[in-house]
């Protein structure tokens, strides 16, 4: 992926290892679950039990905001270091605090679209509907977010803006029903992974 950079000079070597630092620390599922998580104060219950367990199923430290004096909650799978790092068993580092950075930039963007597009109640019933008759794919997603990537504002960059309207729907979406989180949460994660894996990274690279 990072075979056309074409650096050069003493500079060039500490470039592309910031690059592979990105790209072992940014975990795709870490994000969804931390932009999820921002909101969960106003959620019932079961969105947090939803959520908890999709995260640690996903092998990822959770901490419960605002319960038991903020108590981390952890899987056996996963080792936690006090500088913020996770460490999923078989996979690289994950930087827990990047991740956390991302999806707060990216809740903040789509509470600005939110408010300027407002999306239809009808378009998050679709992936409802699609989440129950099991018919939600990353195609489905892909088709809805594109089409409202084309009523969107302009002055966002048109990848940056699927991811953020992806989550959006996704939020939405669990939020009329937290008993499907699981399913969209997965499909959401391998939708932004497969499309916007490179999207994210440059956005983690704007410290």
């Amino acid at each position: 992926m990072w075979a056309g950079l074409q650096w050069a000079g003493p500079e060039a070597g500490t470039v592309r290892q910031a690059a592979v630092l990105v790209r072992m620390s940014l975990n795709v599922k870490t994000i969804l679950v931390s932009y999820l998580e921002i909101d969960i104060k106003n959620h019932k219950d079961e969105f947090w039990e939803e959520l908890s367990w999709f995260a640690r199923e996903e092998g990822k430290l959770v901490a419960q905001m605002g319960r038991n004096d903020g108590d981390l909650e952890t899987d056996g799978n996963v080792q936690f270091r006090s500088t913020g790092t996770i460490v999923y068993e078989g996979e690289a580092e994950v930087d827990e605090e990047l991740c956390r950075r991302i999806a707060t930039q990216l809740a903040e963007m789509g509470d600005k679209l939110e408010r300027e597009m407002r999306i239809k109640p009808e378009v998050v019933n679709g992936i409802v509907d699609a989440l129950l008759n099991h018919t939600l794919n990353e195609e489905y997603l892909a088709a809805t977010v594109q089409s409202l990537v084309q009523t969107a504002p302009p002055g966002v960059e048109q990848e940056l803006m699927s991811v953020a309207i992806a989550l959006i729907l996704t939020k939405k979406a669990v939020t009329n029903v937290p008993s499907l989180l699981h399913n969209i949460c997965c499909t959401t994660t391998h939708f932004i992974e497969r499309n916007y894996r490179a999207c994210l990274e440059r956005l983690a690279r704007q410290r």
